[in-house]
């Protein structure tokens, strides 16, 4: 009788080790085709929705983004989308940069018949975005809710049709803090207690707090930080990426204190998903590097999982005849791993035929913003931590952090806006 017990205890603690693991998930970003500015050759392209919710092991897919908030080229200034070559028809000539999207719509169903959740990315790190106010941030949430969620009073002009995606991601990476806490409110007051279960995720970059949603007097993270269910942090591009465990180890408690102690968002580490997928080298890590890290953190309660950017440069890094992804997910799972090396780019053939754009809509803003005077060099000497305009290249800026330069690139096509330190359209630039 003791040994059954013994046994059945066993049982039990090896169930809900699995379970646990089973908890972590993987967050991907889809709709960029951001391998593009590695590989232009249309095999490489990323896949269509359907084809990621049908033969990937995501759990969240994140389409990239609604990049513009408030379009005053559009009736009623609705929002601006961008999906690469993914979408690309206007809704009509009263909204020409919101998209009708039948084949995402499809992609969205499928992913959700499957157990997959979908969000729509907000932001992004060029656009034209952001408030003025409260008042204009709680509009912005009711668009969204009628846009793209349960809401019924835009169903005449829904990107999606009947498609309900399952919340919202805030990629802020411009702009101000202003609004974003009022925002985040008015959308919780309009999902909760529905029958479906709504998510409310942001993607901050790693430096804590977060410039543009803290937790700091007057930001998100501090004022709402219940309202959040995911927080999935770009671990990457920055000083404390995963690579430099000096400061990453202590900046992810950090994030994972701020959540223990309001009871907040689940944390997610943010990396990307091939080497070339960051603005610089030396962001990437090879599935043994994950799983040494995965050790570390699995057992924190509000660690969630990974988020990659993205998913065409999942694609296309196969290891050991597999995508990344599946490695990672088996390290989640409590696989070993065994491939180790570089990335290689995948020769299989994309199934999608159209034609990348050559320039992503253009933002709202007419107006061409000077840059003020630059920095000498991009020592950090004198200056404060912070983001820096390149002295001689103006798709380049650099962070300053602890008396550190770190120099980095705009996506191909931006260039460094200094007045709103973010990677803009050209014409919004003077450089």
């Amino acid at each position: 009788m003791v040994l059954k017990v013994a046994f059945l205890l066993l049982a039990l603690f090896y169930f809900c080790e699995i379970e646990g693991a089973k908890n972590h998930k993987l967050v991907v970003y889809w709709g960029q085709n951001a391998v593009y500015n590695l590989k232009k050759e249309r095999q490489f392209w990323e896949k269509d929705l359907r084809h990621f919710c049908m033969n990937t092991r995501y759990d969240t897919i994140v389409l990239a983004f609604m990049h513009v908030f408030f379009d005053a080229r559009q009736k009623d200034s609705m929002p601006g989308m961008n999906f690469a070559f993914h979408c690309e028809t206007s809704m009509n000539a009263d909204y020409p940069f919101l998209y009708r999207c039948p084949e995402i719509e499809a992609g969205i169903k499928e992913c959700q018949s499957r157990g997959k959740q979908v969000l729509m990315s907000l932001g992004g790190a060029s656009g034209s975005y952001g408030f003025q106010n409260d008042a204009q941030a709680t509009k912005f949430a009711n668009t969204v809710y009628h846009l793209l969620l349960e809401g019924d009073q835009l169903n005449n002009i829904r990107p999606f049709g009947s498609a309900v995606l399952d919340g919202v991601d805030l990629d802020i990476e411009g702009g101000t803090s202003i609004g974003y806490s009022a925002f985040v409110r008015e959308l919780y007051k309009l999902t909760r207690n529905k029958k479906k279960k709504y998510i409310i995720a942001a993607a901050p970059q790693c430096p804590f707090p977060d410039s543009f949603l803290g937790p700091s007097p007057g930001k998100a993270f501090q004022d709402v930080p219940t309202m959040f269910d995911e927080i999935y942090i770009q671990f990457y591009n920055n000083y404390c990426h995963t690579g430099d465990a000096k400061e990453f180890y202590p900046n992810f408690a950090q994030w994972i204190n701020y959540s223990s102690k309001n009871n907040g968002p689940m944390i997610y580490i943010g990396v990307p998903s091939h080497e070339r997928a960051a603005y610089g080298n030396g962001f990437w890590r090879t599935p043994a590097e994950m799983a040494a890290i995965y050790q570390k953190v699995k057992d924190e309660p509000r660690f969630g999982g990974f988020m990659f950017w993205d998913a065409s440069f999942d694609q296309n890094n196969i290891i050991g005849g597999r995508p990344y992804s599946e490695h990672i997910v088996d390290i989640m799972k409590g696989g070993s791993v065994t491939p180790t090396g570089s990335p290689v780019t995948s020769n299989s053939p994309a199934t999608k035929t159209n034609a990348p754009i050559t320039k992503s809509t253009s933002s709202s803003k007419t107006t061409t913003t000077p840059n003020p005077t630059k920095p000498g060099s991009t020592s950090c000497n004198g200056l404060k931590d912070g983001i820096y305009a390149h002295p001689t290249d103006c798709t380049k800026f650099f962070q300053c952090h602890g008396g550190n330069s770190y120099v980095k690139s705009c996506s191909s096509g931006l260039k460094f806006n200094s007045v709103k330190l973010i990677c803009d359209w050209p014409e919004n630039v003077t450089c």
